[in-house]
């Protein structure tokens, strides 16, 4: 594992061919950092040896989480992506859903405490309709309702690829427990 103290550090790290980094959440956000972070996700997008990602507490928002959701749409290396806990919003979970129409490459996708509601949840399932290549995904403490819980059980009837899906601490309801129940049978 390479630990970065800087998105500038990080950059060095992909150059180097680094193939897990974790970028230290104490030293590094994204506010008052845009600009190093615009180049290391330009950086992410066209690197070939970067497997995990690790922007855990980061604070990226919905701005940054647009950024790497663009270079998820061409990056075909990451397989692993730690998003939890970044205040990306529904806008970010919608940007990051977008990309999955666009990677079949990510297997692991921790967006975690992210409030991505149910217009987030919404535009990722449509994603994993046809996505086969995400196994794993948490979506907890996000406030996702039985709206998005029914969009994500429709998208479990189409993939069959999602192994595992977290979905704890939001507020689906019994009608979202219902539909996702239904969806698995």
């Amino acid at each position: 594992v390479t630990k970065v103290k800087s998105y500038d550090e990080a950059i060095v790290a992909l150059k180097k061919g680094a193939e897990i980094i974790k970028v230290d959440n104490v030293y590094c956000r994204y506010k008052g950092n845009e600009q190093s972070f615009h180049k290391f996700v330009d950086a992410l997008a066209s690197n070939k040896t970067c497997k995990m990602l690790d922007l855990y507490w980061n604070f990226i928002g919905p701005d940054g989480s647009k950024e790497i959701a663009n270079a998820l749409k061409v990056n075909k290396t990451l397989l692993k992506l730690d998003l939890a806990l970044n205040k990306i919003g529904h806008q970010g979970g919608i940007a990051i859903g977008e990309a999955f129409e666009h990677n079949n490459t990510l297997t692991n996708l921790d967006l975690v405490g992210n409030g991505i509601g149910d217009d987030g949840a919404g535009v990722i399932s449509n994603a994993l309709h046809d996505n086969k290549a995400l196994h794993t995904i948490s979506l907890s403490f996000n406030g996702i309702g039985p709206l998005g819980a029914e969009y994500i059980a429709e998208a479990l009837k189409e993939n069959s690829t999602l192994l595992t899906l977290n979905l704890t601490q939001n507020v689906i309801g019994e009608s979202g427990a219902i539909a996702i129940g239904k969806s698995l049978e």
